[in-house]
């Protein structure tokens, strides 16, 4: 018997969606839709290096209810079978934003996924997810920066498609992220950094 596909289109404020689904297979599929704001680096990378978008997710909630969901109810069994994500030519998503600095880490609390594993092959596969989350302040929204994922075309249907796969070890320390308070903003990093 076939297990239904859940799915998430989680509406990113700047315009776009990102989208999740899962089957309780051993992964949660992860695709763009129509993101509209790419991230000016500085640096520019170097290389074979997919571009880099940035925005916010306005409603945490429904994507916290849909990774816990998946967390409580996965089998072990996985039906499909996932490849090792990779990173070609370029750095980490945690080094192209910047979010490994102490200044970030003062005021933001980071859960990157990367890489991402992978379902079938499309053109720059090498699919990053990082999300954020602003300290000493509970919000509803989530910030994200994503690279690499593939276009998910209005209409498709998710299971025959390419995904980048958020593996069910990622999906458990994911929800653990999105249900832990945004805590304080760390001054002490600032001090450390000045002795």
């Amino acid at each position: 018997m076939l297990t239904p596909t859940h799915v998430l289109a989680a509406p990113v404020s700047e315009g776009g969606e990102i989208v999740f689904a899962h089957a309780l297979d051993g992964g949660i599929r992860v695709w763009m839709r129509g993101l509209t704001r790419p991230v000016d680096e500085r640096p520019r990378p170097r290389g074979v290096a997919a571009p880099l978008y940035g925005g916010t997710i306005h409603d945490m909630a429904p994507l916290r209810d849909f990774v816990a969901a998946f967390v409580e109810h996965d089998a072990d069994d996985l039906a499909v079978p996932l490849s090792p994500g990779r990173i070609r030519d370029t750095r980490p998503v945690v080094a192209r934003t910047d979010s490994d600095s102490l200044s970030s880490r003062m005021h933001f609390s980071y859960r990157a996924m990367s890489p991402l594993h992978t379902v079938g092959p499309w053109d720059g596969a090498a699919a990053e997810l990082l999300l954020s989350r602003v300290r000493g302040l509970e919000r509803p929204a989530v910030g994200f920066f994503a690279t690499g994922l593939p276009e998910l075309p209005a209409g498709a249907v998710p299971d025959t498609l390419p995904a980048a796969v958020i593996s069910r070890e990622q999906a458990v320390f994911l929800a653990e992220y999105l249900h832990a308070p945004a805590g304080q903003v760390l001054h002490h990093l600032g001090r450390a950094a000045r002795r």
